[in-house]
């Protein structure tokens, strides 16, 4: 299981940059990669990270692996 995580910038009040948090869950690792990709093409978006579940009370993680 990987998770692709990203924040958003948009202009919020007075203009000021208003972030905003997003997760996705994937099987493999290329899929979560892919996405990836696609999300650093975009302008709004601010960082993105592709992770690895080690532990996880939703998820199948490492640990159980």
């Amino acid at each position: 299981m990987f998770l692709v995580v990203w924040t958003d910038c948009h202009k919020g009040r007075k203009d000021e940059p208003t972030y905003e948090d997003h997760w996705l869950a994937f099987e493999s690792f290329i899929e979560a990669t892919e996405n990836y990709d696609k999300l650093l093409k975009l302008d709004e978006v601010y960082s993105a990270s592709v992770c690895g579940v080690i532990q996880s009370t939703d998820f199948e993680g490492l640990e159980n692996e």
